[in-house]
């Protein structure tokens, strides 16, 4: 069998020393740097090639697929200001014939990588035989994604290849690693390992903008130029948001995890700086969540983080006193801005109104919102959206759209509750909940990206186990867990060590 031969040549010394440094502890971390100076110096193209490679190289040797997490979570960070659309750049760069060349041939490559590892490395699940807990509503999902505005009079073919866009995003990476993926001890770690390291390098980007992205005038940060060079002020503080749960879940995994739980903090501030306002908003409620929840669960940190607690808040009030007319000019926009909608009211308005006219299966995607109305948003990849979830599966999709959402989000409220709550399945529903909750005033799930994570999520949250795995073995850790070392022991409840 193809399978066994690969395997063979797997197993030879120089192949075995490349698969154990993919599946360790510092590739993640060197692939992350990479992605970070992909942003700072121009180099997608090496990037995109270099992922291309490892990816067709896990697919054809390695015995898992777990490596392939660090490109999923890491790539888009290497997008860089200097070839970005968006103001103040201007950068023609993504619309150059020889980039599209380029991506399509790395992008064909990838997908045979990926249809020839689901043929050939058959695993011990089967996404198309076995049962999945997510299955049928993400089936769902995708079907009403792919039929948006079929049968309605402005119906284009952008709509079929838009939805099969987003069809794909929900459904491609969960069936792939569905397939592929071998639970492991400490798989969980692994994933909230990723999103920390993410964290960590979308904070330095947003240093980066603070100090040499001239966003700052007359003492106040310009929202409306805080890019990234994968995105606008609202995604960067989006994704932000999405990954804090990591930081929270490994304080209480790993030792010293309060060096976690006090950069939770730290990179929750950095959204601040975004004036994301529903990365805020759905962020600090997080947060808020996850800090009186860790101040109670049984934990060696819950002394430490209950004092850093209540310093923390005092802290703020001091700091607002002393330094509000700082902080009131700093962040003027938010200030300025307040509770303003935005336009939002009339944009759900105008929602319900196109829903109305094509109420099966919406208008589509690239009908607009209103007559002559849009954000005016330069040079953005996508059609206008609802800035709701609900409202645009209602608007773009219709009646089969909502029925469809809803069903997906009840499975995944049962597997949530139903499974049983661990620790390990509250970091992945809180992953998943962020990335919902900002899509109620956002269009983070319809960004591809963050529809990406979101299933890699789901998939994490079914493979959540009843009751918490024991720490691994040194073993296990010298064969590539994450690189913060799990607790010694656990309590009863599972929440920890002591």
């Amino acid at each position: 069998m193809l399978k066994d031969k690969f395997a063979a040549v797997a197993e030879m010394p120089a192949m075995h020393k490349a698969l154990g440094f993919l599946d360790g502890n510092i590739y993640p971390a060197v692939y992350a740097a990479l992605a970070l100076l992909s942003s700072f110096f121009g180099l997608e193209i090496p990037l995109f090639v270099l992922t291309a490679l490892l990816i067709v190289f896990v697919c054809l040797f390695a015995r898992d697929t777990r490596s392939l997490l660090v490109p999923v979570v890491f790539v888009m960070f290497g997008m860089s200001w200097k070839h970005t659309p968006q103001p103040p750049y201007y950068s023609d760069f993504l619309t150059q014939t020889y980039f599209y060349v380029v991506l399509g041939v790395l992008g064909a490559l990838v997908l045979a990588a990926f249809v020839w590892r689901l043929i050939v490395w058959r695993g011990e699940r089967n996404f198309f035989k076995d049962k999945s807990a997510y299955k049928w509503g993400l089936v769902a999902l995708c079907a009403a994604l792919l039929l948006n505005g079929i049968f309605f009079s402005g119906y284009v073919i952008s709509d079929l290849f838009l939805g099969a866009l987003f069809a794909f995003s929900f459904i491609g990476l969960y069936i792939f690693f569905f397939n592929t993926l071998e639970m492991r001890k400490n798989l969980h770690m692994y994933a909230a390992y990723l999103l920390a390291l993410a964290c960590a390098v979308i904070f330095v980007q947003i240093v980066y903008i603070l100090l040499f992205g001239d966003v700052i005038k007359d003492g106040s940060i310009n929202k409306d130029f805080f890019v990234a060079g994968w995105g606008m002020s609202n995604n960067v503080g989006g994704y932000l948001a999405f990954f804090l749960p990591a930081c929270f879940y490994l304080s209480v995994k790993v030792r010293r995890g309060w060096i976690l739980y006090v950069l939770g903090f730290v990179f929750f501030g950095g959204i601040f700086f975004t004036q994301s306002r529903t990365a805020i908003l759905v962020g600090g409620f997080a947060v808020v969540c996850m800090a009186v929840y860790l101040s109670v669960v049984r934990s060696p940190q819950r002394k430490f983080i209950r004092i850093f607690n209540i310093v923390c808040v005092a802290a703020v009030i001091v700091g607002a006193v002393v330094f509000w007319e700082k902080i009131a000019e700093l962040f003027a926009v938010i200030f300025d801005r307040g509770f303003d909608d935005s336009d939002r009211f009339f944009i759900w308005e105008s929602g319900l109104k196109n829903f109305l006219r094509a109420p099966v299966f919406g208008v589509g995607f690239y009908e607009p919102i209103a007559p002559d109305w849009s954000y005016g948003i330069e040079n953005w990849l996508f059609p206008d959206m609802y800035h709701n979830l609900f409202i645009q599966m209602l608007a773009g999709c219709g009646i089969v759209g909502i029925a469809a959402l809803v069903f997906h989000l009840v499975q995944f409220a049962v597997v949530i509750f139903k499974k049983g709550i661990t620790v390990e399945r509250l970091f992945c529903a809180a992953v998943a909940l962020v990335i919902l909750g900002t899509s109620l005033l956002d269009n983070h799930l319809f960004h591809v990206f963050p529809a990406l994570i979101y299933s890699v999520m789901l998939l994490f949250s079914e493979r959540a186990p009843v009751n918490e795995a024991p720490p691994a073995e040194a073993s296990d850790r010298e064969s590539g867990e994450p690189l913060p070392e799990p607790c010694s022991t656990e309590t009863e409840d599972g929440q920890g060590c002591e």
